[in-house]
């Protein structure tokens, strides 16, 4: 799933959007299949034109600002050319979802979309994801060797590059092996630098991935509960006492926490100086407080992810960027990667780049809009050879065991997310890893455990690497099993 979630904030460290925002609260709606047809075609036209995204917004309750709907809209037009609706259908056993499946312009790939609907007789969006394309939209296809594959993919690549709807690199790999790597762009535009596959990227709010891991580390040690409430962990400099005796750690790795508002859309209006070390942030966390039950509903939260953080080093006695170091990233060979602060002079870091058509130059940097550091909801440099590396890592036990891994890639809600995983599953099968979305950063890894594979984009442009993802996995629809030999 991109965990798109139109949410402005969430989406600047996030699965996918810009905006943090909860679903709407509307009774579920039991939409005829007419209604999801007509859903269908009013999102694909709100991609297509500015007329398009009015109409959609007259049927749109998910309170995000209209104006980060319209710049979504026109950030996939202008990214992907265009969209043509295939078709939509009512998702199996939850009625209220409409699955859309749709083919981008620039690449000719097929996307999902799933629309959840809200109230009657009227209804209305109230929460929007991408997804990999439904199982039902895709037709049977001939099997092409590995060799074949890796060349449909790197054309695919190259045609991004060329339409400059693409800048920063690539890995798709069959278990170790990895088939295409390339990079394309300039991580630096003022000094003409290009991208290289040794570029270290943004990665968004893809590090939620390895604060999740940190913690199931400290769960199988025994050091950490995850049903504990937080007043075990994190004292009254935190977390007011009342809220922290509510919440559980669970609830922080899956984001039901019901914690509010989010601390990126608290920390957006502070100076940036202010936040180098992880305790910096405790002013901000004081005033969270909860905006639903604990345990209740799904709400993608970076403030729950950031306590997590906070618990990790309560509870390891370590400082969290240290622990996270020590035994996430170095048993996973991940040298390039970690939470850079701005004014570090690291070599080999791409700067980001949003899109502004009215500019001088049609480009923003977004360094005066940077976090200082990342933090432990996302914000950390890698490159796609060290998230490859997790990949592998991770599924070969070197970190977590292998019933702690399933336990992270749980979805038992439906949520489209597990604990620190966003958790799909479509034409290619299941499909989990993260995304990360944020002013000039675009990034997304997906491992497929059914097929073998892994493919990391990672991007220094606005909304670059989903569509671009997509039309990989088009691609390995027809590959053979990553154990073939």
């Amino acid at each position: 799933m991109g965990r798109w979630m139109m949410a402005a904030t969430l989406a600047l460290l996030a699965s996918q959007v810009a905006w943090a925002q909860a679903p709407a609260e509307l009774p579920p709606a039991r939409p005829t299949n007419a209604q999801a047809q007509a859903f269908a075609r009013l999102y694909v036209e709100a991609i297509n034109s500015d007329e398009g995204i009015e109409a959609f917004l007259e049927h749109d309750a998910e309170g995000a600002p209209e104006r980060a709907i319209r710049g979504f809209f026109q950030d996939q037009r202008w990214i992907g050319g265009g969209a043509e609706l295939v078709g939509a259908r009512l998702a199996l056993g939850n009625p209220a979802v409409v699955q859309v499946a749709l083919r981008t312009k620039l690449y000719g790939a097929l996307q999902g979309v799933e629309l959840t609907l809200g109230g009657t007789p009227d209804p209305k969006v109230t929460y929007l994801d991408l997804t990999p394309v439904p199982d039902w939209a895709v037709g049977p296809s001939s099997r092409r060797s590995r060799e074949e594959v890796a060349a449909r993919i790197a054309k695919l690549v190259e045609t991004g590059c060329r339409a400059e709807r693409f800048s920063g690199a690539v890995l798709v790999a069959a278990g170790e092996e990895v088939l295409v790597q390339s990079a394309c762009g300039e991580a630096s535009r003022r000094y003409h630098v290009p991208n290289a596959v040794s570029t270290r990227f943004n990665l968004g709010s893809m590090d939620k991935m390895f604060t999740a891991v940190a913690a199931m580390q400290l769960i199988e040690a025994g050091r950490l509960r995850p049903e504990a409430t937080l007043d075990r962990y994190l004292d009254a400099t935190w977390l007011e006492p009342d809220v922290a005796r509510q919440v559980t750690v669970w609830q922080l790795m899956t984001h039901t926490s019901g914690l509010s508002p989010d601390i990126v859309s608290l920390a957006e209006d502070q100076p940036r100086a202010r936040y180098r070390e992880l305790g910096d942030y405790k002013p901000l966390a004081r005033r969270v407080g909860l905006s639903s039950s604990p345990g209740t509903r799904f709400e993608y939260s970076n403030t729950g992810v950031l306590l997590l953080g906070a618990v990790i080093a309560a509870a390891s006695g370590e400082d969290y960027y240290d622990y996270v170091r020590d035994h996430v990233l170095a048993p996973a060979g991940m040298s390039l990667t970690g939470s850079i602060a701005a004014d570090d002079p690291v070599e080999d870091v791409a700067v980001g780049y949003m899109r502004a058509p009215a500019a001088p130059y049609g480009w923003r940097e977004n360094t005066v809009r940077n976090f200082l550091r990342g933090i432990p909801a996302g914000g950390g440099y890698s490159t796609v050879g060290d998230m490859h590396r997790f990949a592998m890592a991770l599924q070969g036990g070197k970190l977590v065991s292998q019933a702690s891994l399933e336990r992270l890639w749980a979805d038992p809600q439906g949520y489209n997310y597990g604990a620190g995983f966003e958790v799909n599953r479509g034409g290619v099968g299941s499909a989990v890893g993260h995304s990360g979305l944020y002013g000039g950063v675009s990034t997304r890894m997906r491992i497929y455990p059914d097929l073998g594979y892994t493919v990391v984009v990672l991007a220094n442009i606005d909304r670059a690497a989903p569509p671009l993802v997509d039309a990989i996995e088009g691609e390995l629809l027809a590959a053979p099993p990553a154990s073939d030999p």
